[in-house]
């Protein structure tokens, strides 16, 4: 059964949130839907191994928005029928928080790219497959979405841009050298 993302947005647009989810609850939110899917929930210990190994500052506020996202679309029941099947919900998890590590809420709040990409992210982590593309049409629109490609194309562009103001101030003071020489033969 395909995610329909145009159908998540517009769920999610009439139920914005206000504060992010305290991470309590958001932790409550996944575990319950871990048990609607006949998983064991990650155990307390198991959520801290989570958080230490993907190594992600943002962990508990992105922890927030797909509590959000899970209880305000039908991302939930969706969810629940790819987590059912499912031997490795947690790794699942863990690819999630890696893939999203960049995104804060903020920006998954108030950025339609950024919404677009979490989304994404989540349902590519379950393996699901998106309504009207196919998977490799959803990769591609994925990686347009990327975020820390963008990051990275951006510094890219502003490293090339350094090193183009440093080349062309080498030419300007070896001009500068040239004509101070020759202004020196003349006097």
């Amino acid at each position: 059964m395909a995610v329909s993302i145009a159908k998540l947005r517009e769920q999610l647009a009439a139920s914005p949130i206000v504060s992010p989810y305290p991470h309590d609850l958001a932790v409550a939110i996944v575990c319950d839907t871990f048990r609607l899917a006949s998983q064991k929930p990650p155990s307390q210990a198991e959520w801290e191994k989570l958080e230490q190994r993907v190594k992600n500052p943002l962990f508990r506020e992105q922890m927030g928005m797909l509590a959000h996202v899970l209880v305000s679309s039908e991302l939930r029941k969706k969810t629940v029928l790819y987590l059912t099947a499912d031997r490795t919900p947690l790794a699942r998890l863990q690819q999630f928080f890696e893939e999203v590590q960049p995104l804060t809420a903020e920006m998954v709040r108030s950025n339609a790219f950024r919404q677009e990409e979490f989304l994404r992210k989540w349902v590519a982590a379950l393996g699901a497959d998106i309504e009207g593309e196919t998977a490799q049409e959803s990769k591609s629109r994925l990686n347009t979405l990327d975020y820390r490609q963008a990051v990275a194309d951006l510094r890219k562009v502003e490293e090339a841009r350094k090193q183009e103001a440093e080349r062309r101030l080498k030419l300007l003071q070896e001009a500068q050298q040239k004509e101070a020489e020759a202004r020196g033969w003349r006097e």
